[in-house]
């Protein structure tokens, strides 16, 4: 099941993002920046973005939540797609990615380039590179990858 994030599932969110975000971001974070990235830091992240007009999901197997996906309507990107690191692998990052595909016309994403797994996923899933960006992120300087859908048949 796919709800729409909201007053009652918006812990399960952010627990489901800080987990998945910190392995994610473990390689090329200092340990002090990734603790600081706790449950409140993610439920206030998560509230900002539904405020500036993101829609956001959480995806979820009886009750336990296993994924998040979010969706930026002002220009279809699609971002915010993090599943529960013991859930990787059995198909709910695919599941999230097509229900956002389902409600954007022109949808791209961003990767961080030292994310081989994700850029294997996307581009697995239709997605091709468009172009790069630099961002800070805690002490250092990391690039990301726009990339763009191309294959409407996923």
């Amino acid at each position: 099941m796919i709800a729409e994030l909201n007053e009652k599932n918006l812990k399960d969110a952010a627990k489901v993002y800080m987990d998945s975000w910190k392995e994610s971001h473990r390689e090329i974070c200092s340990s002090k920046f990734i603790e600081k990235h706790d449950i409140n830091y993610m439920i206030n992240f998560l509230e900002e973005k539904q405020k500036n007009g993101y829609m956001i999901f959480v995806c979820y197997n009886s009750e336990n939540p296993l994924g998040i996906i979010g969706i930026n309507p002002a220009d279809e990107e699609i971002c915010l797609l993090y599943v529960s690191p013991d859930e990787q692998g059995k198909g709910y990052g695919s599941k999230l990615l097509k229900f956002a595909l389902s409600k954007c016309e022109n949808p791209y994403i961003t990767v961080l380039d030292t994310n081989m797994n994700a850029i294997d996923f996307y581009t697995k899933r239709g997605f091709v590179p468009a172009e790069n960006q630099s961002e800070n992120i805690g002490e250092k300087r990391i690039f990301e990858r726009k990339y763009v859908y191309q294959n409407k048949n996923m």
